[in-house]
């Protein structure tokens, strides 16, 4: 009976992870399930992942940033947010197993796959239309790129870099045919035309590659190259525009964001604006001419550290910088001690959040509910792993069980 009621809890805690892809709506509410679940049924051991305290630590500060703010009613998101942590440790407590870390994998590149072919198709159709208008708010490379399933490019983007980033390591146990999926995530990375997730994508595979038999990594690479190499002209044209700044101002704009931020943190270093002030702040601290005139969006600062720290302050900042550097050193640990056959689970915890972290120097990543969501449960899925190794091979560091 109790195996049976932890199998219900994986797969509705692997159905919040995998349904995050289409609607953020639905992987709440297979959340909340899911957690409610475990409440009543009490499996038994708790796998308490080290990165908790930090985060313990992150979630505290961020409510005495809210307490100091000049207007804590509209910071109040933020603190509702905190629910999304319980993702890490549903991860850590129901996929426990390989098999079950193979099926989670399995499940996330099927849905992913899925959203990626519909991309594509959005690029193509959008992509005809601006032929025809040759329209800048037309155009499938600034202003209407792809989104899939979700309502932002920068959310649908952001997802599929952790997907594929995961990915290329869970090759190595899913079998070849995966490469399959994974190419076409590949495919709707190249074509999402965000030049953050490239660099992300790029960061999270050159982290494992070292790791990766040659076969793995030329079959991962492959699709994404050919794609890239044939939309050469393209990719120009999406660098080149940066560069037009009267009709679109990325990179312009996110000068202003970082030294904006920046005054904001030397004004009020400790709980500096408050959180979801930035759009309310931003104006006083920016140095152009014209804010109206701007092509670049202020509600938040395109970069997760120069965000939390104007937002919510330095110490807030320190318990996030804890928090990353927690979960790097306890992944690299149980790096060290896994066996062959479970070695790819943290190697591709390792990739996404390498992916995660280079793509948020140039995007506010760890705001996006959808993306910490799936980040959570990606870099939390070896912690249950870790805990059903053998005595001799397991990382006393890494994890605390208790009795609940």
């Amino acid at each position: 009976m109790r195996e049976n009621r932890d199998s219900w809890l994986f797969a509705t805690t692997l159905a919040s992870a995998a349904a995050v892809l289409v609607s953020i709506a639905a992987a709440e509410t297979l959340l909340a399930m899911a957690c409610l679940g475990w409440v009543i049924v009490r499996p038994g051991r708790i796998i308490w992942p080290s990165y908790l305290v930090p985060l313990v630590v992150f979630m505290a500060t961020t409510v005495l940033s809210l307490v100091m703010s000049p207007q804590p009613e509209i910071g109040m998101g933020s603190v509702r947010k905190f629910v999304l942590f319980a993702m890490g440790l549903l991860a850590a407590n129901f996929v426990k197993t390989q098999n079950r870390a193979r099926i989670s994998y399995g499940v996330l590149l099927a849905v992913s796959a899925a959203a990626s072919i519909l991309a594509v198709v959005q690029f193509i159709v959008a992509y005809f239309k601006f032929l025809s208008t040759h329209n800048l708010a037309d155009d499938p490379t600034v202003l209407t790129r792809i989104t899939g399933f979700m309502g932002h490019w920068m959310t649908f983007s952001g997802e599929q870099l952790l997907v594929w980033c995961a990915a290329t390591p869970a090759v190595l146990l899913l079998g070849r045919r995966w490469l399959v999926p994974v190419g076409l995530i590949g495919v709707a990375l190249v074509v999402s035309f965000t030049r953050s997730v490239w660099l992300g994508a790029t960061a999270g595979f050159l982290a494992v590659a070292m790791r990766l038999p040659r076969k793995v990594l030329v079959g991962v690479a492959l699709p994404v190259a050919v794609v890239a190499g044939a939309t050469s002209g393209l990719i120009y044209h999406r660098v080149s525009m940066s560069f037009q700044q009267q009709k679109f101002a990325p990179d312009s704009g996110r000068l202003a964001l970082f030294f904006g931020g920046v005054r904001m943190i030397q004004d009020h270093p400790l709980f500096v604006v408050g959180p979801e002030r930035i759009h309310t702040e931003f104006p006083h601290y920016y140095r152009g001419r014209d804010l109206s005139q701007t092509h670049f969006y202020y509600g938040h600062l395109e970069n997760n550290i120069i965000q939390i720290a104007a937002e919510r302050g330095l110490l807030c900042l320190s318990a996030f910088f804890w928090f990353i550097f927690e979960l790097y050193a306890s992944l690299l640990d149980m790096l060290k001690s896994a066996r062959d056959d479970t070695r790819w689970i943290v190697l591709s915890a390792v990739a996404a959040l390498t992916g995660f972290i280079v793509a948020g120097f140039f995007s506010y990543n760890f705001g996006d509910s959808e993306i910490l969501l799936l980040l959570l449960f990606i870099v939390s899925v070896p912690y249950g792993i870790a805990a059903t190794m053998p005595v001799e091979d397991r990382c006393p560091t890494n994890l605390i069980p208790t009795t609940s």
